[in-house]
């Protein structure tokens, strides 16, 4: 029995105006003839005093031709939000949906109207939100392909959003890493409840590869369902502190292995020479203590050096490899070796951390290749080599980088070892090989790392 509560002209005028819409009628040129009350509620105006005007003239400017084409239904869609000047003169938004079934002999548009301003400011604050997030945060459908990338893709990982947009971006994941990646997107697939969590490397555009971390869930329900969204932040620093701190771990470690093992022999020399010296008086002891204290002395310089060694990122510097090479060499005691530099090249490196470099692989040399060896430093595409013409590796490499391992009477078995951790720290790869005379040959690859 619906007549009991419409039963009256002012009775569908009570209902209009308390309606969350606005409802309007204008012709096809749009100009209103009929406006229903809540307009004063919604905009502000009077109902009568807009009757005749036309309602574009109070759509904003940049949206004049949107609202048109789908106020005379030259879009497809039926709807559309737009900002409408209300009676204070201040813009808000509208959302418009336009009758399509309204039959009459009257050439005229029909539609509702209805104040959405929260709506585009959560959105315009979303995708302020989504551009400047230290995120990078991707839609992918079921086949891994693209669908959406935040344009914070520009500011984490270097590359225009459009470039990305159809994108295989898992062609930009390290080979090493994307076996990985493939199966942790395949298990997001198959159970919608997985969250994966993974650690990959990234090429930037800048060809670096930074290390990033992806997080991403299928999404079960709503628009993006059976979508998965995965959001990716850059993370090399985190790995850089990781690593640092591994290194330093494995320096405490080899440090206090010396320190119980290394130490213990020449001290045992000391205590013996000490006892013999007391019961003799023989000079002979008291020489042979005093070389085990200078051992000692040795031993805890590099031992020093060892659990100290590490490379500040800030402290990279592009470095001449001639003119350092011959720093290095002055603080050697050279003998009769000589020294050729076959370079004009400089390298990106720690210059005290390459100055201890050098120097360790000199005394390396003169040790096991003779005061008359000759040395030579050059540089490849690849990075740069110490090379000499001494007796090589006798007893080979499998050993080489260990600490304490030494195959000279006098030698503390650290200066490699030192090498070594210098070039763990540069991120650097370190090859030991025999020169083309027969003599040591290190190789340093540190281009394209």
């Amino acid at each position: 029995m619906p007549d009991q509560y419409l039963t009256s002209t002012d009775d569908f005028e009570a209902v209009l105006a308390e309606a969350p819409s606005v409802l309007t009628v204008t012709d096809g040129e749009l100009i209103i003839r009929f406006v229903s009350p809540a307009i004063e509620r919604v905009l502000g105006y009077d109902m009568e005093s807009l009757v005749g005007t036309n309602w574009l003239d109070l759509v904003h400017p940049e949206d004049t031709d949107r609202v048109l084409a789908t106020l005379t239904g030259e879009r497809e869609d039926d709807g559309a939000e737009y900002r409408f000047r209300n009676a204070d003169g201040d813009w808000v938004w509208l959302e418009t949906i336009v009758s399509s079934d309204t039959e009459t002999d009257r050439d005229c548009r029909v539609f509702t109207s209805r104040d959405v301003s929260d709506r585009p400011r959560f959105e315009a604050q979303f995708r302020q939100f989504v551009a400047h997030t230290s995120d990078v945060l991707t839609v992918f459908d079921e086949q891994g392909n693209v669908e959406y990338i935040s344009p914070s893709v520009e500011r984490v990982l270097g590359y225009e959003q459009d470039e990305m947009q159809d994108s295989d971006l898992f062609e930009y994941v390290h080979p090493d890493d994307l076996s990985n990646a493939l199966t942790e997107f395949g298990r997001m697939i198959d159970d919608p409840g997985y969250i994966a969590v993974i650690e990959h490397r990234y090429r930037h555009a800048d060809g670096d590869w930074i290390w990033a971390e992806s997080r991403g869930q299928q999404v079960e329900s709503g628009p993006l369902e059976d979508h998965v969204v995965v959001t990716t932040r850059d993370i090399s620093e985190r790995k850089q502190r990781e690593q640092e701190l591994e290194r330093q771990n494995q320096r405490l470690e080899r440090f206090s292995d010396a320190i119980s093992h290394d130490l213990r022999n020449p001290l045992d020399v000391l205590d013996g020479s000490l006892e013999l010296a007391r019961e003799t008086g023989e000079d002979a002891h008291f020489e042979r203590a005093e070389r085990s204290i200078d051992r000692m002395y040795t031993l805890i310089d590099d031992l020093l050096v060892l659990a100290k060694q590490g490379v500040d990122p800030e402290e990279i510097e592009t470095v001449d490899l001639s003119t350092l090479s011959q720093r290095a060499w002055s603080m050697v005691d050279t003998q009769d070796a000589t020294l050729e530099t076959e370079t004009a090249d400089s390298i990106k490196a720690d210059e005290g951390a390459m100055l201890e470099l050098l120097e360790n692989l000199f005394r390396n040399a003169i040790e096991h290749g003779g005061d008359d060896v000759t040395v030579t430093v050059g540089t490849e595409s690849w990075g740069f080599y110490v090379t000499d013409d001494g007796t090589g590796f006798s007893d080979g490499t499998a050993d080489l980088f260990e600490p304490g391992y030494s195959t000279a009477d006098e030698g503390t078995g650290f200066g490699l070892c030192i090498v070594e951790q210098i070039v763990d720290a540069h991120n650097w790869e370190v090859i030991a090989t025999d020169s083309e005379s027969g003599g040591a040959r290190f190789e340093f690859i540190c281009c394209g790392s």
